[in-house]
């Protein structure tokens, strides 16, 4: 009996030894993510649309996403990664570094609404008829640019007051869940940049200017331009890497610094900052040729 008993103990070991193991080894969610919300990828469209104002929002479904990169850092070796779990020193363990780590698990546990594009001049200007317009982002379909941060809310709070949305800027991990739709790479499509010219306007192929929104590929789940054409700015404050960052796909407002997130890249970058994952803190009051945004919502109650 004892022996039976040292042997099913010795194989459950065994076994959630090997589950460890495969959880390090393929980044897999965590258990309490797949149970709620299933094997990735998670989340995406409902079909569900609704425009406001000439800007159409999708709905997206509750889920999750695996924020940051290992872009610029050391992953170690499985013993090491497994071992940095545990707290244990051996291997050669990862070395996080930069403002993209560390990689963490973000769940939305309600569906949330994002625009398809990036707002053009001819949605900005029902608000602002007075907007003038860059001599880099002419037409109508152009997406608006030279745009603070508080200008871009200033106009969700608008769109609010026309629709059945509490209409904002998204938080940061909506903008790259929205961005990666459902892909774990450095772009929606993989890892190789000599195909971002299909998906993104940026410096090689954008002729020093803005182009029409929704002119080239979408990602998978619909939405279009989320690597370049313009930067698109975010609701969290700047912090200088993901320490502490929420968990429940709420933005950051806490802390952190004065500045505000852009996300996405735009016409004048290179590939390299239009990768999902990267990021950077902008002065709020500041306005640019390649800046724009895209609103985000949910239900108004």
């Amino acid at each position: 009996m004892i022996g039976r008993l040292v042997f099913i103990l010795g194989v459950v070991v065994v076994l959630a030894g090997a589950a460890v193991l495969a959880w390090v080894a393929f980044d897999l969610p965590p258990p309490a993510l797949v149970l709620h919300h299933g094997f990735p990828p998670a989340g995406g469209p409902t079909g569900e649309t609704v425009t406001i104002e000439g800007v159409t929002f999708m709905e997206l479904k509750p889920g999750y996403v695996r924020m940051g990169s290992w872009f610029g850092c050391e992953k170690g070796d499985l013993l090491g990664r497994v071992c940095k779990v545990f707290h244990l020193p051996w291997g050669k363990q990862p070395k996080e570094t930069g403002d993209e780590v560390p990689l963490h698990w973000v769940s939305f546990r309600r569906p949330y609404w994002i625009a398809r594009t990036e707002v053009t001049n001819e949605q900005y200007e029902r608000y602002d008829p007075k907007h003038e317009r860059s001599g880099y982002s002419k037409g109508d379909r152009d997406p608006v640019v030279e745009v603070s941060w508080q200008e871009a809310r200033a106009y969700c709070d608008w769109l609010s007051t026309r629709g059945g949305l509490a209409v904002r800027l998204p938080a940061e991990s909506e903008w790259e869940a929205a961005c990666r739709a459902g892909s774990r790479t450095e772009y929606c499509f993989g890892d190789d940049e000599a195909r971002l010219v299909d998906w993104a306007w940026f410096a090689v192929n954008s002729d020093i200017r803005a182009h029409e929104v929704a002119t080239l590929t979408p990602n998978a789940w619909g939405l279009y331009d989320l690597h370049g054409n313009v930067w698109e700015w975010c609701e969290d404050r700047w912090h200088d890497d993901y320490g502490g960052a929420p968990a429940d796909g709420a933005a950051w407002v806490h802390g952190g610094s004065p500045l505000r997130v852009l996300r996405g890249g735009g016409w004048l970058g290179s590939a390299l900052l239009c990768r999902s994952a990267f990021r950077i803190g902008w002065v709020p009051g500041f306005r640019f040729w390649d800046l724009g945004f895209r609103p985000a919502a949910v239900e108004s109650h």
